[in-house]
This record gives C-alpha cells, sequence and structure tokens, in this order.
C-alpha cells in the first residue's frame, strides 16, 4: 500500500504524457467518425473515452497494491490468460472469419492483448528467480516454451501480427535477464531463416520467376528436412562433444548446426501456417502496385494520406482522405495518417514524440530499478509499446507489412487500451516503490 508521502513519488510527467497521447487518440477517432457532409458523428470516441476512464480506474487500483503482488500471481495470472486466450477459437465471434474476441454482451474482449502483459509478468518472475542461471542454454528453453505457447493459439485465431509481437518481448528480455549473447544470436538466425525464405517463395511465385536454382531448392520440403536433419545431427555430436571435451570451437560448430536446422524447419512449418490473405499482405508489401484496388489499396491510400497532410496540415475535420472516406481502418490500424493529415509533420512529431518518452521512460524506470523483477516488468512494458509503436507506423508507410497491429493509445479499441493503460500504471508503481527499498 501507499503513504500521503508516496503520492509525491509518483511520476506525474510519465502520468501526464499517457493522459495527452490518449487525448489525441480521442482527437482522431472523432475526426475519423465525422461525416461533414450530414454534420454525424459515429461516436466512438465516447465508447474510446469509457475505456479510457476505465482503464484509469486501474491503474490507480494497481498503483496502490505493490507490483511485487503480480510477480506472487505470475503463474496463475498466465494461465488465466492462456485459457481465455483459447476460448475465443472455439466460442469467439467471427469477425471477417478471424476469431480473436469474446463477446461479453455489452462489448467484446481480445484476450490476446491482456496475453501480452500476462506473458511479460511470468518471464519477468522467472528470470529474477533464475538470475544466476540465465546464462545456461537449458535456462532459455523455458521462457522461449511459455513464450510459444500462447504464440501458438494466437496463429490459430489467425492473428500472426500479434503472435509476432511476442518474439522481441522474449528476445529483449532475455537479454536483459543475462541471457549468452551467442545463444540469442542463435534465435536471431533462425527467426530470419524461418521467415525470409517463406518471404521469398511467395515473392518469387507471383513474379512467375520459379525456375531458379534457390527457389527449386527451397520450395523442396522434403530436402529442406534432409539437410536440417543432417545440421542437426551436426549439432547433437558436437553438443555431446564439448560437453566431454570443452571447447569454444565445439560450442560454435554446435549452435551454428542448431540455428541452421531449427531455421530450415522453421521456414517448412511457416511455409504450411500462410494464410492466403497473408501472402497476399507480404505481396502487398513487397510491391503495393500489384493490386491497387485489392490488398494494395490501404497502403496506398495511407501513403497518399499521410503525404496530403504536408507540413501544417490541413487542419481538424478537414482531411479530404479521411473525412471522403479513402483512408480505410482509420479508427484503428490507420489512425496514424489521419494525424498526419491533419496535423501535419509537426503533428505527427508530436504524437510519436510522446509515445517515444513513454518507452524511454520505461527504459529509464528498469535503469532506476532497485529490484530486478521490477527491471524485467519495465523492460518488458518498454518493449511491448517500442513494437507496436514501429510496426503499426511502419505499417501505414509501407515499411513493413500490414499486421493489423494497434498504435498504443492513439487505435480505436478497449483491449489495447486497457493493456496498455494497465502497463503504465505498473510503471508508475515500479518508480515509486523504488525509494522504499
Amino acid at each position: 500500500m501507499i503513504n500521503k508521502e508516496s503520492i509525491y513519488k509518483i511520476d506525474y510527467l510519465l502520468l501526464l504524457a499517457m493522459l495527452m497521447i490518449i487525448a489525441i487518440g480521442c482527437l482522431a477517432i472523432y475526426s475519423s467518425g465525422f461525416d461533414p457532409i450530414d454534420k454525424f458523428n459515429s461516436g466512438m470516441y465516447r465508447r474510446q473515452i469509457v475505456w479510457a476512464s476505465f482503464g484509469l480506474m486501474l491503474m490507480i487500483a494497481l498503483i496502490i497494491i505493490n507490483y511485487q503482488w503480480l510477480g506472487i500471481y505470475s503463474i496463475q495470472i498466465y494461465i488465466a490468460l492462456l485459457v481465455l486466450l483459447i476460448i475465443p477459437i472455439f466460442f469467439g465471434i467471427p469477425i471477417r472469419n478471424i476469431k480473436r474476441w469474446i463477446d461479453l454482451g455489452f462489448f467484446l474482449v481480445q484476450p490476446a492483448e491482456f496475453m501480452k502483459l500476462g506473458l511479460i509478468i511470468i518471464l519477468a518472475k522467472y528470470m529474477e528467480i533464475r538470475e544466476r542461471d540465465m546464462t545456461n542454454l537449458k535456462e532459455m528453453l523455458i521462457p522461449t516454451i511459455i513464450t510459444i505457447l500462447p504464440m501458438i493459439v494466437v496463429i490459430f485465431q489467425p492473428d500472426f501480427g500479434t503472435a509476432v509481437v511476442f518474439i522481441p518481448i522474449l528476445f529483449v528480455m532475455l537479454f536483459a535477464g543475462g541471457a549468452s549473447i551467442a545463444y540469442l544470436a542463435v534465435i536471431v538466425t533462425i527467426g530470419c531463416l524461418s521467415l525470409l525464405i517463406p518471404v521469398f517463395l511467395i515473392y518469387y511465385e507471383w513474379a512467375e520467376e520459379g525456375q531458379g536454382v534457390l527457389y527449386s531448392f527451397f520450395q523442396n520440403t522434403n530436402g529442406i528436412s534432409i539437410i536440417a536433419g543432417v545440421f542437426l545431427l551436426i549439432a547433437i555430436t558436437f553438443f555431446i562433444i564439448n560437453y566431454l571435451h570443452r571447447k569454444k570451437i565445439f560450442k560454435k560448430i554446435y549452435l551454428f548446426g542448431f540455428a541452421l536446422g531449427i531455421g530450415l524447419l522453421g521456414s517448412i512449418v511457416l511455409q504450411k501456417i500462410f494464410s492466403g490473405y497473408q501472402k497476399r499482405r507480404i505481396l502487398v508489401f513487397l510491391s503495393p502496385d500489384m493490386d491497387p484496388l485489392g490488398a494494395g489499396y490501404n497502403i496506398i491510400q495511407s501513403k497518399i494520406t499521410i503525404g496530403s497532410g504536408g507540413f501544417l496540415g490541413t487542419g481538424f475535420l478537414k482531411g479530404s482522405q479521411v473525412q471522403l472516406g479513402f483512408l480505410p481502418e482509420k479508427t484503428t490500424d490507420f489512425i496514424f495518417p489521419v494525424i498526419a493529415e491533419e496535423w501535419g509533420f509537426i503533428g505527427s512529431i508530436v504524437t510519436l514524440s510522446i509515445l517515444m518518452f513513454i518507452v524511454l521512460r520505461g527504459v529509464q524506470i528498469a535503469l532506476e530499478s532497485r529490484d530486478k523483477f521490477g527491471s524485467l516488468l519495465a523492460v518488458g512494458i518498454s518493449t511491448l509499446f517500442f513494437t507496436h509503436i514501429m510496426i503499426n507506423v511502419g505499417m501505414v508507410m509501407g515499411i513493413v507489412p500490414v499486421t493489423g497491429l494497434p498504435l498504443p493509445f492513439v487505435s480505436y479499441g478497449g483491449s489495447n487500451l486497457l493493456t496498455s493503460i494497465i502497463a503504465i500504471g505498473i510503471l508508475i508503481s515500479i518508480r515509486m516503490r523504488k525509494y522504499v527499498y
């Protein structure tokens, strides 16, 4: 609990930044739902304000309660959220053939958003307990399994974009937790091989250049499986040799073998997992003009909207792309172009500056925390915000594929907004209690 003196220790700058970015989001949502002809508004901004108000109450509760309690009940929190995550697959409300939401009567909840925070909590607690052993490979397996379980469930919903967010959270928290750089390099190599090979095949299939040697090689899944098996066999052999006669060269060989073997197998799995619409999104990212009236329409209109804002913007409620309905998904995934058009380059920079201040404040809190659990919590939360910001802004600018990730505090959506506000409450609680420990 907190006393009167603790109230003065609250991070009011972080709180102010959060309130400012929520206000910017509500204004952008209001503008997105405004009909300039009938002078009518959809009212989505009102629901966003309600969610924000509810989130603030939860945030206050988290500030009052010591964040250490999250660590004590981390397993229960993780299991409960994992169960909630599974429910939409069987009983969820299908929207565009995607089951991500649970219908609670008067509102929909997306458990995957809360699962991100649940994952951060349990990873932070585990790494705090096993802090001295995190340099060992076997100690990295448990956090990896903990992360993969919700990822698999999210992929089956299907929501590949959300599943991707779990990867940087795991990677950065492992790094902050003291994991070996060599093992982290193996994870990066596995991820790159698993993702880049399917992307290569998708592009060459579309470009009708499927006669090359590389294309024929990577398309032959049986051949890749055999080669992956050989690499894994080599890795296992040198792992055993290194266990008996420890030498750096043996360790490098078995790590290299594991990275290539698992990476190649991962590429086969992703080739089978990628659905038709996910392949189209990848193709649109590589070449938006391939389908300007279909899958590429969103990116093209988003770029036009951002560019039309210029330096100072067209003015509030005066964006032609937004008000005339050319920009799709303008309250959720593509809300940043709304800000860019109406408030211009200046408004975009202000918005991104506030968001980056929140991220950097989280990093500062992590560095100043007096205990490992609090530090890792802050690292995970900062990584979550940073990943969402970079992917969302990169997506609307055509730098990364369209993944459907919202912009924290700005995009319309109760689940994401609640999760983000709760995360801020945890950060404030960590910083406030650094004066106690």
